[in-house]
């Protein structure tokens, strides 16, 4: 695979301006994960990422992450269709089991297995939406990240769409927020995106927190 080069990237003509931020999601709730050994494999809607549904990669409880994600996809439309939820692992050089941590580099497919550290959800102004799912496996912190991208075509090319031939899907920046008592927080700024064949390019587009009522 290419080294990750950021130069690389192009901006395209949809509204991916940075959202404010109005509260930090599940902090207001009180929500703290649990164990593993507490959780109960779910099923979970078509075209969800099975993260949802296992406890060793969900991250915290799952059905509440669930009931957040789907409310989220709810609240935000895609005039065009949303695509189906793309899961991905994550692996830093290093990294904290608590507090504000950074992730940066390419995407690999499927998803890790752990000790459940923290959930956090992101969103940018178009409506596309991240969850990052932090787990631990012995001293090692892990990440699994889950995209769900809305639709974009012109009506002659599809950019963004499960016929885009999308590819190398990279996370730029992307701060989680979380403390030592409360780890569940929100994905406070950064950059989601993918390299697109119908324009050659990297397409980065900008997240921020999602912030919504508590789901429960």
């Amino acid at each position: 695979m290419k080294a990750f080069k950021f130069e690389n990237f192009k901006s395209i003509g949809r509204n991916i301006a940075y959202l404010s931020i109005a509260a930090s999601l599940l902090t207001a709730c009180g929500s703290k994960d649990k164990s593993e050994s507490n959780q109960t494999r779910m099923n979970v809607p078509r075209g969800t990422s099975p993260v949802f549904g296992n406890p060793t990669s969900g991250g915290g409880n799952n059905q509440q992450n669930l009931n957040v994600w789907n409310n989220l996809k709810s609240q935000n439309n895609c005039p065009q269709g949303r695509m189906q939820d793309l899961t991905f692992k994550y692996q830093p050089s290093g990294g904290s089991y608590y507090g504000e941590t950074t992730l940066s580099g390419y995407l690999q497919s499927g998803s890790h297995s752990g000790y459940s550290q923290g959930s956090y959800y992101g969103k940018s102004g178009n409506g596309d939406l991240i969850y990052v799912s932090r787990v631990s496996s012995g001293s090692t912190a892990l990440y699994n990240v889950v995209l769900s991208f809305c639709n974009w075509s012109d009506g002659y090319t599809q950019f963004i769409g499960p016929n885009a031939q999308m590819s190398q899907y990279f996370v730029d920046q992307v701060v989680l927020n979380g403390s030592e008592t409360n780890t569940n927080g929100g994905v406070m700024s950064g950059k989601i995106g993918f390299f697109s064949p119908a324009l050659g390019s990297y397409i980065p587009i900008e997240v921020m927190s999602a912030s919504m009522p508590c789901p429960y």
